[in-house]
């Protein structure tokens, strides 16, 4: 009895070691040559599985390419999403959110993931929508939050918290974020990035001070 159930476990296991290996060779190639050049015999070949395998757990390289982007982009906005927005004061909170999303968006694997979105967009217009939502709109709304709670509580002056939050994001890519987009510069350093968070935070809370 107990070898026979096992064996169901097993087969599960290795149908979802399957998946996880489709699933982060694809992701390899996609980013790497886009979803138009990408053929599902390099997938199969990078993953080390056969276009069958692929085919039975995904249907068709569209719903391949969806999967990853889905998953690769909770990846990428998990450290964001969990920023403590509480307990310390608003320089300290700022600046921990201002150093998580530039190391995020000037991590060279998240500037290829967001040139594939942009890339394929008319093709995929509800994944764009999902990957805006999911990630900019929601770490956007999140600030938003806590803009309103420091207006709130008269700690900073925020008559209008969204306005205010994208002005924070905005503040935080300038010029740096175009470049590596168009990949005309290296990976800034721990120090360059310092130097901006603290300037861009300074500027902005100079901004929303209260006045007396």
């Amino acid at each position: 009895m107990a070898k026979a159930l096992a064996e169901p476990m097993k087969i599960r296991e290795t149908s979802v070691n399957k998946r996880d290996n489709i699933v982060e060779g694809a992701g390899r190639v996609f980013l790497a040559c886009g979803f138009v050049a990408t053929s599902m015999d390099t997938i199969a070949a990078e993953s080390g599985v056969s276009k069958q395998t692929i085919y039975s757990h995904f249907g068709s390289k569209d719903a391949l390419f969806e999967a990853i982007v889905r998953q690769k982009c909770d990846e990428m906005m998990e450290p964001v999403a969990q920023s403590e927005l509480r307990g310390d004061e608003p320089r300290e909170v700022l600046r921990s959110i201002a150093r998580r999303f530039l190391l995020l968006i000037l991590d060279p694997a998240n500037t290829r993931l967001f040139k594939a979105i942009v890339a394929e967009s008319e093709r995929f217009p509800d994944l764009a929508k999902t990957f805006y939502r999911s990630g900019p709109r929601a770490v956007s709304d999140q600030l938003a939050a806590y803009l309103t709670e420091q207006h709130r509580e008269g700690v900073l002056w925020v008559p209008d918290p969204k306005a205010s939050g994208e002005l924070f994001f905005a503040l935080m890519r300038a010029d740096q974020y175009i470049r590596s987009i168009l990949s005309i510069t290296q990976e800034p350093g721990t120090d360059k990035i310092e130097r901006h968070v603290d300037h861009a935070v300074e500027v902005f809370l100079a901004a929303h001070a209260l006045v007396e």
